[in-house]
């Protein structure tokens, strides 16, 4: 811990009521966010794991982060530039690590909790296009939430997906939907399809093509950057046609980013590996649908790049660092141990960056490389069974772009010189350590709107509120969504009524469908999550042991 802070370690990581509840409902004025002073930065000193080629750990040293880069690194007996002198020095006693990246998630589907699920499926296809419970439970609310002609909730939504994400540690994230006005503009955590971190930037597909003119689009995109596609997500034999298609459509190559693979065979992540392709691994979102996951031990073998991630919030792990201890007890028990701690870690640091071709800007702790780190306690004498054991409580810092944005209040406040702009998130009980955000882009073209007042509209959306969705519904949307349900819509002169959005949400999208809770940001302030996911039927008896991390 820091020499001029003393808390008591939290043990599991328990958020006070009053803390949850403002960030539900108190909705206060968005703070302002004064400029980072990017030019002086920070000055880290801690345990130093670069996650570099040789696999250094720096048991003491000094990392100055200024200009949006790591601009150097002193050991214990070594001595920084001059030009560190100015710049605010944050004596952790923690670990320093590259920052986390998630190169599978959907961050729009941050604000759901998980799903009940209660058998195994095949393949995505059949959850997804044939499950009435699904649409009703995820597409019609994210549809009524999100497009402007309802609540229009689609910049809290993306927010709130950022906000999560740097709650975990996360400093570089996949999936925003480039409809989703948040996704526009980079904001808080670097957006995987929008990140100049080098010239080619990757897309993301959920849905491979079907078509000559979608194959046609995706060989386009495959020569402008990484081409991240979900790929046979799920056991059924049809999922292996897939890959034999992207193979047929000379989309095998170095640039292809496959998430999933769980239907894929020994031979077939053999010719990923061979064409330079990658593989993203998320095995509790594959555990919760299918019942199994994707063969990593032949991709192991084969010598295929393998990243690891979450997926998303209603069937996965709220971020990469709860991702680890899902990967970390299939390596323990389906995989003997096949993977080290450090490959391990490496998965959610140094193998995705070098996935998207930033091998050399990010996943490391280096000289010229882009400052995106995190900070958390020193737990164990192991660096890296110290961040597969760490939760979101044992976060002490993390930096994007060299910029301190979230962490302990206290080191955040020293990080950066002052309290000004900063928002308390979530308050641990024992001890009364406090966690706080920057929550607002003084850069960017976006409304600064604080953690808890995003929250708080979040949730109200969630209640599909007739009189709510009757203030933002026109006569003529209320026409057209009356005439796909069959339905006569009154007079265009007369005002759109609360009983008139009750009934289109109840015709045209079988909402309010139950009443849902909006996801916390971190384990510690989600006391449903592991029950919840502890009642999943397709989980193997091993995932049981899930909750002695957070305890």
């Amino acid at each position: 811990m820091p020499r001029s802070l003393t808390w008591p370690l939290a043990g599991r990581a328990v958020v006070t009521a009053w803390a949850w509840l403002c960030a539900s409902a108190c909705a206060p004025m968005a703070l302002a966010q004064t400029a980072w002073n990017a030019d002086k930065g920070v000055v880290l000193v801690g345990k130093v794991v670069t996650l570099n080629d040789a696999g250094e750990v720096l048991p003491h040293a000094r990392v100055w982060l200024a200009g949006g880069a790591i601009q150097a690194i002193a050991r214990e007996d070594e001595a920084l530039p001059d030009e560190a002198k100015d710049a605010p020095v944050v004596d952790s006693q923690g670990v320093i690590y590259p920052g986390l990246i998630d190169l599978h998630n959907h961050p729009e589907y941050a604000i759901y909790p998980l799903l009940p699920i209660h058998r195994a499926y095949r393949d995505r296809y059949e959850w997804r296009w044939y499950s009435d419970v699904y649409n009703k439970r995820i597409t019609y609310p994210q549809v009524v939430l999100a497009q402007s002609q309802y609540l229009g909730l689609a910049l809290e939504i993306g927010r709130y997906g950022e906000y999560k994400a740097l709650a975990g540690g996360t400093t570089s994230l996949q999936g925003g939907r480039n409809n989703l006005p948040y996704s526009k503009e980079e904001c808080l955590v670097r957006n995987v399809e929008n990140s100049r971190v080098e010239p080619r930037v990757a897309s993301s597909r959920v849905d491979i093509g079907r078509s000559a003119k979608e194959w046609a689009a995706m060989q386009d995109e495959r020569a402008k950057g990484p081409l991240v596609v979900h790929l046979a997500e799920g056991p059924s034999p049809r999922m292996a046609t897939e890959f034999n298609a992207i193979k047929e459509s000379n989309l095998l190559s170095p640039e292809l980013i496959a998430i999933h693979g769980v239907g894929l065979t020994a031979p077939q992540l053999q010719e990923m590996a061979t064409a330079g392709a990658k593989l993203v691994w998320s095995p509790l979102s594959n555990f919760m649908l299918y019942g199994k996951t994707a063969q990593v031990q032949a991709a192991k073998r084969a010598g295929l790049s393998i990243s690891l991630a979450p997926d998303w919030a209603p069937s996965g792990s709220k971020s990469s660092l709860g991702e680890l201890k899902v990967a970390d007890l299939v390596n323990q028990h389906d995989f003997k141990g096949l993977f080290s701690d450090r490959e391990l870690v490496e998965m959610v640091t140094r193998n995705p960056a070098q996935a998207m071709g930033w091998g050399h800007r990010l996943g490391q702790i280096a000289p010229g490389y882009l400052a995106d780190v995190l900070v958390v306690d020193d737990r164990h004498a192991d660096p890296y069974r110290n961040l597969i054991l760490a939760t979101e409580a044992h976060i002490q810092l993390v930096a994007v772009r060299g910029e301190p944005l979230y962490g302990d209040r206290q080191l955040l406040a020293l990080a950066r010189g002052s309290e000004e702009g900063m928002e308390t998130t979530w308050t641990l009980r024992k001890g009364g350590r406090s966690k706080a955000m920057m929550p607002n882009c003084p850069n960017t073209g976006l409304p600064a709107q604080s953690v808890a007042e995003t929250a708080a509209r979040l949730q109200q959306g969630l209640r599909f509120d007739a009189r709510q969705l009757a203030d933002k519904l026109t006569p003529q949307q209320r026409a057209k969504d009356f005439a796909q349900c069959g339905l006569s819509a009154p007079d265009a002169s007369t005002p759109v009524t609360a009983v008139d959005a009750k009934r289109l949400l109840a015709c045209r999208y079988s909402l309010p469908f139950e009443r849902t809770r909006l996801s916390p940001l971190t384990m510690g302030q989600d006391p449903d999550f592991l029950p919840r996911l502890m009642r999943n039927p397709n989980l193997p008896k091993y995932l049981r042991k899930l909750p002695a991390y957070y305890r």
